[in-house]
């Protein structure tokens, strides 16, 4: 069952303990009358039943993706959030394979190793400043030494009180191999109301102490390549590529795939000096991480909306919802998700 199916509207429940197992009822994320949800992407509210299908209020929601995870291996993946001041938060993370399919993994909350669990996706509530972390261990089959690394995609989706509540929530993935590497890198959400089609950023690769890695996340119905342009210090185009083939959402689950390379791998070689990297989904859909290696430190760059190549006085595609994710998931039946146990 994706987590997906929980954002339309319908009857929705979320009754998860919170992550410190305080009590076994759900955080109250929910108002008694449908709020005002519509500056979340024009949203409106869901409706939040009990197990006995009564309605207990209504939630704002919001949801987006964190393009890349890395666990098993040398690898680890946390993703931490705190609920505002203003209100509790429903939260659901759920786990995506490379290729758009849902994966098991096992992870653990708040570092409390008896709160491991396994599964396709993780619910739980968050009282008002509330923190929480969740650690990804790896694949469920690769327990308990998790040597091999377990790559793709997190779907989040987050439930509020009111749209003011929801705004604020700032999730964030780290991921490091330490101490094989003395670094961590941060994974931005893609929002789902802030998608585009083209992305760009500026980046160093020499091949040694400078190198770069590109991420690409297909949040569209269809199998596309993307086609990469590097342009040089003089604004000219140095070099193209085309990424393969990057899956679009799996029947089963609604997710995209996502696709990492090293830049150099595609297009080489590079220019000397800093140079621009734009990535062009030629009006499909995607989220792009762009990550810079210097030596011994590491850096996610800032990617910035952008215009189609070769073209002028064009500006950057406005970012906007998917409406075929909405309609996908909306033919599907909503479940009870039962309390989280640690």
């Amino acid at each position: 069952m994706s987590i997906k199916s929980f954002f339309v509207i319908g009857c929705i429940v979320l009754a998860a303990t919170p992550l410190r197992a305080q009590t076994n009822q759900p955080q109250v994320y929910w108002a008694a009358a449908p709020p005002n949800c519509t500056s979340l992407g024009g949203e409106s509210p869901v409706v939040i039943t009990g197990p006995g299908g009564g309605v207990l209020g209504y939630s704002c929601w919001l949801t987006g993706t964190f393009p890349w995870l890395a666990s098993g291996g040398v690898w680890s993946t946390v993703i931490r959030l705190a609920a505002p001041a203003s209100g509790a938060v429903g939260v659901d993370y759920s786990f995506y394979s490379t290729t758009g399919g849902l994966q098991s993994l096992d992870v653990t909350l708040d570092n409390l190793p008896k709160s491991a669990v396994s599964g396709k996706d993780v619910p739980f509530s968050l009282n008002a400043n509330q923190p929480s972390e969740v650690e990804v261990l790896g694949g469920t089959n690769d327990a308990p030494d998790y040597n091999v690394t377990a790559e793709g995609s997190i779907y989040a989706v987050f439930y509020c009180p009111d749209a003011a509540t929801c705004s604020k929530l700032q999730p964030q993935l780290i991921y490091s191999a330490l101490p094989t590497y003395p670094w961590s890198l941060s994974v931005p959400i893609a929002w789902d109301t802030e998608l585009s089609s083209q992305w760009s950023a500026v980046a160093i690769d020499d091949g040694k102490t400078n190198v770069v890695g590109l991420v690409v996340y297909n949040d569209d119905v269809t199998a596309t390549s993307f086609a990469v342009n590097v342009y040089d210090s003089t604004g000219k185009l140095f070099g193209s590529a085309t990424t393969p083939m990057i899956s679009g959402f799996q029947p089963n689950s609604y997710e995209g795939g996502t696709y990492s390379t090293l830049l150099s791998q595609l297009i080489s070689p590079l220019p000397s000096g800093p140079f621009k990297i734009l990535v062009d989904g030629r009006g499909t859909l995607c989220a792009v991480n762009v990550l810079q290696i210097n030596g011994s430190s590491a850096t996610t760059l800032q990617v910035a909306f952008d215009s189609a190549p070769r073209t002028t006085g064009v500006t950057a595609m406005k970012p906007f919802r998917t409406s075929a994710k909405r309609l996908q998931v909306a033919s599907r039946p909503h479940v009870v998700i039962p309390p989280l146990k640690n």
